[in-house]
């Protein structure tokens, strides 16, 4: 496996440190193909986690060689090694034919895209939405247009969220509305929702990397509450946004 491969592996894995995070994140949103083979590693590892449970990823302990250089603690993990090891697989047979039945489902591609987009969105300073707050009226009534529904703006100041604005964003050919939220420490915390057709789902909490990922599905939309959170915040900000949210 290239040295390359090895970083793009541990940044799906939230190994490194922040200087090296956003050195990749840079690459990612420069070069199509990085960004390409990110999501592949995201998309084998989540098959890999499925398949083999979180135990699969713990750390290897006694490693004698030091990590490599902008790892924030040592890498080798069995499920990180080989993910990237089977994506590799993947790449060289071409595709995902060595998965018999187990392509990323559509509520993995939603997460996975989410969480890739708002590694990048959320340190953004200027630019952190399209759509500013002081235009909400306007915000609403495009981002429900596009969603085919009637969009409020969730009121998230008691759990010390401000509002920033919004914009669309497009994962699987399908709109996605992205509210984004400040707060007075930490990253902004982004609200996703999309139309998703399909049974409901009760509210899960997802890990990619740093972030925590609430979603939930009602049978029509899927909704996402992204950032680097901890559990128990990404639950109560979701239950808000439900609440809220709920047509």
């Amino acid at each position: 496996m290239h040295d390359d491969d090895l970083l793009l592996v541990s940044y799906v894995d939230g190994e490194l440190d922040p200087e090296a995070m956003r050195k990749v994140e840079t690459l990612i949103s420069a070069d199509p193909r990085v960004r390409e083979t990110v999501e592949m590693f995201r998309d084998t590892a989540a098959i890999l986690r499925a398949a083999c449970g979180e135990e699969f990823y713990q750390p290897i302990d006694n490693v004698s060689s030091p990590p490599a250089p902008g790892l924030a603690r040592p890498f080798l993990r069995y499920g990180a090694a080989l993910a990237a090891s089977v994506t590799m697989a993947i790449i060289a047979f071409g595709g995902g034919a060595l998965w018999a039945g187990g392509a990323p489902t559509a509520h993995d591609e939603l997460v996975n895209e989410v969480a890739s987009y708002h590694q990048i969105y959320s340190r953004e300073t200027r630019h952190l939405v399209e759509v500013p707050a002081d235009q909400t009226e306007h915000l609403t009534a495009w981002l429900g247009k596009r969603l085919d529904r009637k969009l409020v703006v969730p009121d998230l100041t008691p759990l010390g969220l401000h509002v920033a604005g919004g914009r669309m964003v497009i994962i699987n050919n399908h709109p996605v509305g992205q509210l984004m939220y400040t707060r007075d420490q930490g990253l902004p915390v982004g609200v996703c929702v999309t139309q998703l057709r399909g049974a409901p789902a009760a509210l899960s909490i997802e890990s990619r990397g740093a972030l925590r990922l609430a979603v939930w599905e009602d049978g029509s939309y899927a909704y996402v509450v992204v950032g680097e959170l901890d559990a128990g915040a990404a639950r109560d900000i979701a239950a808000r946004v439900e609440a809220e949210l709920k047509i």
